[in-house]
């Protein structure tokens, strides 16, 4: 069943935010870092002290569903990625500012995604940054991400992480990836 890919259902979004349900530290990771960009068993392996059954458990409280179709499904090809920046070149997620300057060839690129971000849904915009960033910045700053995506209080809040991951996304990976970011986002919503 592990081999599977789940996603969050608005229970388990619900839950991250209130934290209603007595689960415990390590479930509670995994609900946070759960996507379908990769297996159940990737998830698994990924934070200590978790079992099969504590997947079963998101499953059966609804907080978690599988994705059709995800049975052995390949995982999708990572991008390559930059050298880690060394301790002193600044922080280790995204940019704090968006910085629109670009060249003429990625300009109408910028601006779609741009638009998309400031028209996508609340959720779809949620969903797709949540995947994308664990898949852009690995999983260790991909988490940190995911925590930020969590803490935005609304919308433009998220539409403001949206628009710093696209410049952290132009900067790190290139347009290849903001083109990526911006199928993802219009595929979502």
């Amino acid at each position: 069943m592990s081999s599977s890919r789940y996603v969050k259902t608005a229970a388990g979004h619900a839950e991250i935010q209130s934290k209603s349900l007595a689960l415990s530290r390590p479930v509670r990771n995994l609900l946070l870092v759960i996507n379908d960009s990769q297996p159940g068993t990737f998830w698994l392996q990924q934070i200590r002290g978790l079992a099969d059954s504590d997947l079963n458990a998101l499953l059966e409280a609804g907080l978690i569903v599988e994705v059709a179709g995800s049975a052995g499904a390949p995982a999708a090809p990572r991008p390559a990625r930059k050298p880690e920046p060394a301790a002193d070149e600044g922080p280790d997620t995204v940019p704090s500012a968006f910085d629109p300057q670009g060249g003429d060839a990625a300009a109408s690129l910028l601006q779609d995604t741009l638009q998309a971000i400031g028209e996508a849904s609340y959720s779809a915009l949620y969903d797709t940054l949540t995947a994308q960033a664990k898949g852009q910045l690995g999983l260790v700053k991909g988490y940190r991400f995911a925590l930020e995506v969590e803490r935005a209080a609304g919308p433009t809040e998220l539409q403001t992480l949206a628009r710093r991951f696209t410049q952290g996304l132009r900067d790190d990976h290139g347009m290849a990836a903001v083109r990526q970011f911006l199928d993802a986002l219009r595929a979502a919503g």
